[in-house]
């Protein structure tokens, strides 16, 4: 048993949305012993948590973690904001489970993503993956969805055409087998394939799956800028039609000509709140996203892996038709001025230049109309860039940001110059948004970070400051907390989280 610690004369936020209390937090044996006003001190350690809060440890809905552990299990950028959980198997796409057949292509498919292992994935089950972890001991916990695209490859490749009743009863099977194996639920990543390619009635066929065993979907839309609505609608009725519980991925709306609509969803979703559905989001605090380079290309082109996309390349017919629509989805994303390029994993020339770059200067040092560099870029790098967005309005992320249906995460990658929110999404919340702006009380902000996200995914051990639950906790100077980083130097640990213990375990402390 771990030795106990003792945190005392500290502001209590329990992740109820409640009002805070004063008091002692006794911990020990990876839970939480007591919770009361003047605990003696003990033959342990004390932790002073004079002018300090202590809250639930951030419970992170959206990341891709997936593979840090195995590269670097003491997760600062992770813990070091105050996370305690990384939800993982996001966007249609989660590494486990995968057949012998298809673990090279789901490796290359994922490095976008969630970087770059020098082996394919050596795992195959959703457990035997999540049993490694356990081994790994990483420095946060982490749960799993099933990504759809992941459970689609296993059954029929990277096929782009309807999948039939059989298939789809294999993948309804897969499901629930992970999820009697402890998956959370089910994501859909309908811009990535592919996942793009399930049709409405597909996933509300496999959502049935997910909803016999009370697990959630979480879906980045299949448009997110000029058919945000409608794709919005179509989660609506998938919803509807299997009964699942719904979360919808980094509400948004890309592109200066779509800002404001994503205030039509909330309208919406406060109706189908009052009808009884259990219905939410997640968002990070950002006006830029991030995700790779080949969002910016037709799903369809991509129909059959990586190989397959660079043989329509080749051929002069389908490129001009891959390069018209490429250009429709620049525009609507708002040119290549608005997109950086975050990392480069691999490829077969040197662009070591172009990190912290936009696509217009790209292309300008490539000699090369915008479209036509992407093309190329992605055709010599196995379509493993990653950028950062610079799409989204600063009044719709604020307005977004006060529904009571939203919950906080990071969406983080890890690159070389990597979008600032793997480092500190939660400082900038808890500090630029809510203490400075004053966009909700920090009750109500501590639990859309904790007890919320909690009981959306059934963590029943975590997410509040109980006497019997898990001792994920974190302690702050609410005075000092935000983020320190930006776009051009992103790779900085925030101010003010200043320890954090995973299941009673001391894993970050601040340096000052």
């Amino acid at each position: 048993m771990e030795k106990e610690t003792l945190i005392q004369n500290v502001t209590i936020y329990d992740g109820t949305g409640g009002r805070p209390f004063h008091g002692d937090v006794l911990i020990g044996g990876g839970k939480i012993q007591r919770v009361a006003r003047f605990l003696p001190k003990m033959d342990c350690p004390v932790v002073d948590g004079t002018d300090k809060i202590l809250t639930p440890g951030f419970i992170n809905c959206h990341s891709h973690s997936e593979l840090q552990p195995f590269l670097d299990k003491e997760m600062k950028q992770v813990v070091g904001q105050g996370i305690t959980t990384e939800v993982v198997g996001q966007d249609g796409l989660s590494v486990a489970p995968i057949d012998d057949a298809h673990a090279a292509e789901l490796t290359e498919t994922m490095i976008c993503l969630c970087g770059k292992m020098d082996q394919d994935f050596w795992w195959r089950g959703h457990k035997e993956y999540m049993d490694l972890l356990e081994q790994i001991n990483p420095a946060c916990r982490f749960v799993g969805l099933l990504g759809s695209g992941t459970i689609r490859m296993n059954v029929m490749g990277s096929e782009n055409r309807p999948a039939t009743p059989a298939e789809i009863q294999k993948m309804c099977d897969l499901i629930e087998t992970c999820m009697m194996e402890g998956a959370r639920g089910l994501s859909f990543g309908l811009i990535y394939p592919p996942s793009s390619y399930a049709s409405t009635e597909e996933m509300i066929q496999v959502c049935k799956a997910v909803a016999k065993h009370d697990g959630i979907v979480m879906v980045h839309t299949r448009n997110e800028m000029d058919l945000l609505l409608e794709s919005f609608e179509e989660m609506v009725r998938v919803m509807k039609e299997s009964g699942v519980r719904l979360e919808i991925s980094h509400l948004k709306s890309l592109g200066p000509n779509n800002w404001g609509k994503v205030l039509k969803i909330l309208e919406r979703m406060e109706e189908l709140q009052q009808e009884g559905w259990d219905i939410g989001f997640d968002q990070y605090p950002w006006n830029a996203g991030s995700t790779g380079l080949r969002v910016t290309v037709p799903g369809w082109a991509y129909a059959g892996g990586e190989d397959a996309f660079e043989a329509r390349l080749r051929d002069p017919e389908t490129y001009a038709k891959v390069a018209a629509e490429t250009a429709e989805i620049l525009r609507e994303r708002g040119g290549g001025a608005r997109i950086q390029v975050a990392a480069v994993p691999e490829s077969t020339e040197d662009f070591s230049w172009m990190p912290g770059l936009r696509m217009d200067a790209v292309a300008e040092r490539l000699g090369m109309d915008e479209v036509t560099a992407i093309l190329y870029v992605l055709s010599k790098t196995r379509s493993t860039v990653l950028c950062v967005y610079h799409s989204i309005s600063e009044d719709d992320v604020q307005a977004v940001m006060r529904s009571p249906y939203q919950v906080v995460c990071t969406d983080g990658i890890v690159g070389s110059v990597p979008h600032p929110r793997a480092y500190s999404t939660y400082p900038r919340f808890l500090g630029h948004y809510v203490r400075d702006l004053g966009i909700m009380p920090l009750e109500a902000a501590i639990h859309h970070i904790t007890g919320e996200p909690a009981r959306r995914l059934r963590l029943w051990d975590r997410g509040l400051v109980r006497e019997g639950l898990s001792a994920d906790l974190v302690l702050l100077d609410y005075n000092r907390v935000i983020d320190t980083n930006s776009y051009v130097d992103p790779i900085q640990f925030p101010a003010g989280i200043e320890k954090v213990w995973v299941k009673g375990v001391l894993r970050y402390e601040e340096s000052r």
